[in-house]
């Protein structure tokens, strides 16, 4: 196939959340030599930014012009209709002395589904987190896209010359090259090693050229590793601080109150006036452990690990109601399982967390929390009808950051905005999937 001046492959479907992915290899002359092809043309009339117009072997888009002159990498990212977008990569080498070739890759990006998450890849190319990676049959690198992660810490001219050894585990790069070209199936669990000394989990994806060259796109999905991290040192947080909220401060109010009533009892023996203050001391005691009691046994997750994670809202709501002076109702579907529970812990959290904004925040006189499933997908919801205050473009709070990273970790899509009433209504939708088991 790669004998042929002119070549063209039809690959498999493109991954979720990509309408269209094009490869193709361009002579000096502009001229396509090779052509890999996923996907359909875009259907919302945005041909205006594909650099395949017209007849499919002659490159005429005005936009890449400069990268052929100069022939320096060059990244574009198009944004047009409802959210899609087009992101353009030219990777310029020399083939043999005085002949050039250009290494072009196009991506259009689906327009963002309010009921999926999108795929690593998509989102690693919409956030700026891949890079492409041109080379040779002796593994050294010719060229690098000009857009590189950050995480990376290389400039694209510092990755020019080097081989991939340097930058993966041998072992990886047996692996990589071994997987097959120019099929969009991710290689995944390979590790890169930054500029710094650290190391970041990368997705990478293959394809071929015609004349023994190979593109890797290397997306950087160490984040996602970071979401569980995040998810999993909080709940230890969590823990330490409830017990010893518990342990200590609920330890030492027990022991004001018992104090404070045999100072009673005494007073009154005696006949004292003070009696009474010592009795109301003991009692204020009383209820300050308790308050006590109630926050740490919600800072620990074990009551989700014992009763599951529709008893535990159940039994958030009656709290709420009895402690807030307010009506907190549920209305959860039985019938609906979680796939671990990692899963129910963080739904919980994203539960209790969105609870206690509407309490402090809403003014709100009701918050109901349901648990439903609509066209396949599980979700969470949280409403009240207290008052909706629109967050501030440059101010995201810390409780807000906390469901979104909870949300990401079982593989959900978290949507806070009004409520039918008036207040706010937080959602939490998840895919009934075994992939989404996780870990706290």
């Amino acid at each position: 196939m790669f004998g042929r001046a002119h070549s063209e492959t039809i690959g498999s479907p493109p991954p979720a959340g990509i309408s269209e992915l094009v490869f193709c290899i361009v002579d000096e002359k502009q001229k396509v030599r090779y052509r890999f092809h996923a996907g359909l043309p875009d259907p919302s009339g945005g041909d205006v930014f594909q650099f395949l117009e017209g007849s499919p072997r002659t490159v005429e888009n005005p936009l890449l012009n400069d990268a052929f002159k100069t022939r320096i990498s060059m990244s574009l990212a198009l944004s047009y209709g409802e959210g899609r977008k087009k992101l353009i990569h030219i990777l310029p080498y020399e083939r043999k002395r005085g002949k050039w070739r250009f290494a072009c890759m196009q991506v259009t990006t689906a327009p963002p589904d309010p009921d999926t998450a999108g795929g690593l890849g998509t989102c690693g190319l919409a956030e700026d987190r891949a890079c492409l990676v041109l080379v040779d049959s002796t593994q050294t690198i010719h060229s690098v896209s000009s857009r590189i992660p950050e995480s990376f810490g290389y400039a694209s001219e510092n990755l020019e010359g080097m081989h991939l050894p340097d930058l993966f585990n041998v072992a990886d790069v047996e692996v990589f090259q071994a997987c097959s070209a120019d099929t969009n199936e991710s290689i995944m669990s390979c590790t890169f090693f930054c500029l710094d000394g650290s190391k970041r989990d990368v997705e990478i994806k293959k394809f071929s050229t015609p004349d023994k060259y190979t593109l890797y796109g290397i997306c950087d999905v160490s984040p996602h590793q970071r979401m569980e991290e995040f998810a999993e040192v909080t709940a230890r947080e969590r823990r330490r601080i409830g017990q010893d909220l518990h342990d200590s401060i609920g330890q030492t109010l027990t022991g004001m109150s018992l104090l404070s009533q045999s100072l009673s009892n005494a007073l009154q023996r005696d006949g004292h006036k003070g009696s009474g203050d010592a009795s109301q001391i003991s009692g204020l005691a009383d209820e300050a452990s308790n308050q006590i009691r109630q926050i740490s046994r919600g800072l620990m997750p074990s009551e989700i690990v014992r009763y599951g994670l529709l008893a535990s809202l159940r039994e958030l709501a009656q709290v709420t109601t009895g402690s807030c002076g307010l009506v907190c109702e549920t209305r959860l579907d039985d019938s609906l399982e979680f796939p671990d529970v990692a899963v129910e812990t963080h739904l919980y959290r994203i539960a209790q967390e969105a609870v206690n904004n509407a309490v402090r925040h809403a003014a709100a006189s009701r918050i109901d929390i349901v648990i439903s499933e609509a066209n396949g997908m599980q979700q969470l919801d949280v409403v009240d009808d207290g008052r909706w205050v629109e967050p501030a473009a440059d101010v995201v709070g810390i409780g807000l950051k906390t469901m979104e990273y909870r949300a990401s970790a079982v593989g959900g899509r978290l949507q806070v905005g009004t409520s039918p009433q008036g207040g706010t209504q937080v959602t939490c939708r998840l895919e009934i999937d075994d992939s989404l088991a996780t870990r706290v």
